[in-house]
């Protein structure tokens, strides 16, 4: 991404920020759903470019701009990998927005280290997500970036119903996070569908 271009992103936030800023008290909702769309759709172009330059540079043997949140963490015991992300899982109705590509940058990279651990084998995701919001639908969150993280990690080798199922529990805490574990499905499918046949 050339300099000019991030500088006229930046560009775009200032303005439309500062548009805002001038109405204070008199702005309306709908005004403020404006202008989150055109933030987000302006770092999301950002973010796109950055990444795009980076696989250049990366095809050239060069090294790109890291991403990464170091609060993510991963490790592994009894054979389940496990990764804590420190952040809500978005809503469906959002639609793809930064947080989601943060997600599933983030989740590969600090699962990269396990690549190939479960690339051959159906696997079970287990999600936990943990929201301060004491009432809310786990069927709302999208979990997508997960599993595209678990992938672009080569951890997995893909969601399909071959090779992945997965299960989502919600939970209430003052501190919002989620918790994710991977481990073999074989014997937990084994024992579920001589149970409910």
């Amino acid at each position: 991404m050339k300099k000019e271009e991030i500088i006229e992103s930046i560009e775009k936030i200032k303005d439309i920020s500062e548009k805002l800023l001038k109405t204070k008290e008199e702005i309306k909702d709908e005004e403020l759903e404006k202008y989150f769309y055109k933030l987000e759709k302006t770092r999301m172009d950002m973010y796109d470019a950055v990444r795009q330059r980076n696989m250049w540079l990366e095809f050239m043997d060069d090294k790109g701009t890291e991403f990464i949140d170091y609060a993510y963490k991963t490790k592994v015991e009894d054979d389940i990998l496990k990764i804590y992300i420190p952040e809500k899982i978005p809503s469906i109705k959002r639609g793809a927005n930064y947080i989601q590509k943060q997600i599933t940058y983030n989740v590969s990279k600090v699962t990269n280290k396990f690549k190939g651990m479960f690339y051959d084998k159906f696997v079970m995701v287990i999600i936990k997500i943990y929201d301060d919001m004491k009432i809310w639908d786990t069927d709302n969150r999208n979990v997508k970036p997960i599993h595209d993280g678990l992938i672009n990690g080569k951890v997995i080798k893909d969601d399909n119903i071959y090779c992945t199922c997965y299960m989502v529990q919600g939970y209430h805490s003052d501190k919002p996070h989620t918790e994710v574990y991977v481990l073999s499905a074989e014997e937990i499918t084994r024992i579920i569908n001589k149970r409910i046949r």
